[in-house]
């Protein structure tokens, strides 16, 4: 590859010396059409003798993982639907008069797509009354946690 780079060099500076040099004669012309012939079989030269290879990697090698991606897909949509019930629980107590400083939900989907609030935290001035509105919206199998009781 490196002569064939340095033959097209070779051919094209000749072929301006050439030009400079002739002038503006029929000979120049004749010349010209000759190096550019030689510049066209100096340039396939490589091709024709196999000499440049081109290959392509094969497309088996790359292994796409797509569980990874369907894990952060997961943990996305667990996010978001652990911070949607969550804001929704909090306009629920907070419309029953409930003074509410935190509530966080542990959100976990199932393989069939179907969502599961496994536990509620929450920390609230009344955490009985907070409690029961929201395994009245949840379900009576809920875990509600009181924070503020779990830390002392």
């Amino acid at each position: 590859m490196r002569e064939a780079i340095l033959a097209v060099c070779v051919v094209s500076a000749a072929k301006c010396l050439i030009g400079q040099a002739a002038g503006g004669t029929k000979m120049k012309r004749q010349l010209c059409f000759m190096l550019d012939i030689l510049l066209v079989i100096i340039l396939i030269a490589p091709f024709a003798n196999g000499a440049v290879h081109f290959e392509l990697p094969e497309i088996s090698s790359y292994e796409l993982d797509y569980d990874a991606e369907e894990k952060v897909r997961r943990m996305a949509l667990e996010e978001q639907s652990a911070q949607n019930i969550a804001d929704v629980l909090m306009q629920q107590i907070t419309a029953a008069g409930i003074r509410c400083e935190k509530l966080t939900a542990d959100v976990n989907i199932s393989d069939d797509g179907s969502i599961c609030i496994s536990k509620v935290t929450v920390t609230a001035e009344d955490s009985e009354a907070a409690a029961e509105i929201i395994r009245n919206s949840l379900g009576q199998e809920t875990e509600v946690v009181n924070e503020s009781s779990e830390n002392t």
